[in-house]
């Protein structure tokens, strides 16, 4: 079957830099007021913002966190959140630094050293 005019696209990732998972108090400075809440996710060209009231697609503004200001347009908003396009590319150090590491948190490496060969989690837990 031929489609006539018909654009097919495969469905790639549009992103060219990869997202860190933050959890950094973070303040978005608005012409019409600033929104207080926090980063969710930040990459070197833009991050989720958190907040209880989201700015509108389209607005541009200042976002603030730890020491970092970065000029920016909101791209997306829902409830409760939106999404952030920085003006300029952030330095991937930025990014880095402001990844959260919580204290006490285990690893996420897991020790296969101490996983038994062929027994079910439910045997070992009857030890």
């Amino acid at each position: 079957m031929v489609l006539a005019n018909a654009e097919i696209q495969d469905p790639v990732e549009r992103r060219r830099f990869r997202r860190y998972t933050v959890d950094q108090p973070a303040q978005l400075r608005l012409t019409g007021g600033d929104r207080s809440g926090r980063l969710s996710d930040l990459s070197e060209t833009g991050a989720r913002f958190e907040t209880a009231s989201p700015p509108i697609e389209g607005v541009s503004g200042l976002l603030v966190w730890r020491d970092q200001e970065q000029r920016c347009t909101v791209i997306w908003a829902s409830e409760g959140r939106c999404g952030i396009r920085f003006d300029r590319p952030i330095p991937k150090r930025v990014v880095d630094e402001s990844v959260l590491i919580t204290p006490g948190k285990p690893s996420s490496d897991a020790n296969f050293g101490k996983i038994p060969f062929d027994q079910k989690r439910s045997a070992l837990r009857r030890r």
